[in-house]
């Protein structure tokens, strides 16, 4: 949030208020020299018997902040923020936690080194964007509903486990109604304000393979793409990947397989990416991260104007000095 005026050129008025507030002195000192002069004290004494000293000069304190108060108010300051509407600001991170990425072609492991850039991506996400995080192997599971609430995003990329199998296709599908339902159950209004054009979300899908069960890749994706949701791929890992068997114990290559993720991105209006190093992965993210502003739609500026604050409280600084005038200086001539 910042804090500007819309008429600033008005401010050379605070210099009336200064000069003002100079005069006050100037003419002090030069009472207290005509008093110096006054030689007949008692005769002085008869015609201003009980001069107000300090209160006095907080009335004159409190007229000058009364007035600088109202310049202020007359330049029409105001408070600028930008905000992004919850249906506007919405990502689903879709994880990969099949049994290949545990090959440790990328270092110490594609899981660990994917967990890690995940969470440096979410922390790098405006704080008012809701995030869901999505996990599939050979199931989809929702790990974190979309929040705001990031600390409960860190424990589910904790609580992610390695499993066989991958369902692309079911995690696109499940993703896209996820955030076609969230969209749904927003408030009356601003359902109703909703943009038709904005999309209710966009999904991040990071993984090293290629559908095995369920859904064909194609058809999860075909499913985003007629709900208006873009999909953003990652391809994560070498073509010298390995795993061992936990069944044989043989070594088993596990070669990343991009193919089936270019697809996703060109048949939604999204991105495909390819990551070999956990370093390549966290350009990635940031290249996803300044994209999705034109996918979620521009952050609307919100202004507020504060001339009415400044008016009243001149009105009211401006009242009270006048108030103890009357009642501090009343026997005054």
């Amino acid at each position: 949030m910042s804090r500007d005026f819309l008429e600033p050129g008005r401010l050379w008025l605070l210099l009336i208020v200064a000069a003002l507030a100079v005069l006050y002195v100037v003419v002090l000192r030069w009472r207290s020299t005509a008093s110096i002069r006054f030689t007949q004290m008692d005769l002085l004494d008869e015609i201003a018997p009980e001069r107000p000293n300090w209160r006095r000069h907080l009335v004159a304190v409190l007229q000058l902040v009364g007035l600088a108060a109202a310049v202020i108010a007359i330049a029409r300051p105001v408070d600028r923020a930008t905000e992004r509407t919850k249906s506007e600001g919405r990502i689903l991170v879709a994880f990969d936690v099949s049994l290949s990425m545990e090959a440790d072609d990328v270092d110490p492991s594609r899981f660990e080194s994917a967990r890690v850039a995940a969470r440096e991506f979410i922390d790098e996400v405006d704080n008012n964007v809701e995030v869901g995080l999505i996990s599939f192997s050979g199931v989809v599971d929702v790990a974190v509903d979309p929040t705001l609430d990031r600390s409960a995003l860190d424990r589910g990329l904790d609580r992610l486990e390695l499993d066989e199998s991958t369902a692309i296709g079911d995690a696109l599908s499940v993703s896209t109604r996820l955030l076609v339902n969230a969209t749904d159950d927003a408030s009356g209004d601003e359902a109703a304000d909703q943009d038709d054009d904005v999309a209710p979300g966009v999904i991040v899908l990071l993984s090293d393979g290629e559908t095995t069960v369920g859904r064909l890749t194609s058809e999860g994706a075909q499913e985003a793409a007629d709900a208006g949701v873009p999909v953003f791929t990652i391809a994560f890992g070498t073509d010298a990947g390995v795993i061992t068997d936990p069944v044989s114990g043989d070594r088993v290559p596990v070669p990343v397989r991009p193919a089936d993720l270019e697809l996703v991105a060109e048949t939604t209006g999204g991105a495909a990416f390819v990551a070999e190093t956990g370093g390549e992965l966290a350009a990635v993210y940031d290249q996803i991260q300044m994209s999705l502003g034109d996918t979620l739609g521009e952050e609307i500026e919100i202004v507020k104007e504060l001339t009415w604050r400044w008016a009243l409280g001149a009105f009211l600084v401006l009242a009270l000095a006048w108030a103890l005038s009357l009642w501090w200086l009343r026997g005054m001539v």
